[in-house]
């Protein structure tokens, strides 16, 4: 297969990724403040991404690839593109058994006290059961 590039969306073609999200049965919504990446395969998009504005830390949330294609490297291509464009720390919760796959990406397990908004949300979601870590990715020092 060939290497495959993610293609930021504008703002007005967020319901398009919503559209998908529904179609694959992703959890969450992007809306138009958030940044969105996609992968197409004919036309459609077989991947996508969301980088939340959370009181000005970039959050990477809404990685989801449709089941048909994955095992091909689209959420590593997908998730490349996001950090080599952002010139920020991205935060993201991952799920435990995605530890090796993010740290492959240059990802690193968060050791200092997160931002605030950042905890809370944790907090949030660790209380709805999912088993989840805080990581982040700082750029190629860390990379």
């Amino acid at each position: 297969m060939t290497t495959v590039l993610a293609q930021r969306l504008t703002p007005l073609a967020t319901p398009l990724v919503n559209k998908f999200y529904d179609e694959v049965g992703a959890r969450g919504r992007a809306t138009k403040q958030d940044q969105v990446w996609v992968i197409r395969c004919d036309n459609n998009i077989s991947a996508a991404a969301r980088v939340a504005n959370i009181d000005e830390h970039a959050f990477l949330c809404g990685v989801y690839v449709a089941p048909e294609h994955r095992n091909q490297g689209q959420a590593s291509n997908l998730i490349r593109q996001i950090c080599a464009e952002l010139d920020a720390p991205i935060y993201t919760f991952i799920y435990q058994h995605l530890e090796d796959f993010y740290l492959q990406l240059g990802f690193i397990p968060v050791q200092q006290e997160l931002p605030a908004p950042l905890l809370s949300r944790l907090h949030a979601y660790q209380n709805q059961g999912r088993k989840i870590l805080p990581y982040c990715f700082v750029g190629e020092a860390h990379g």
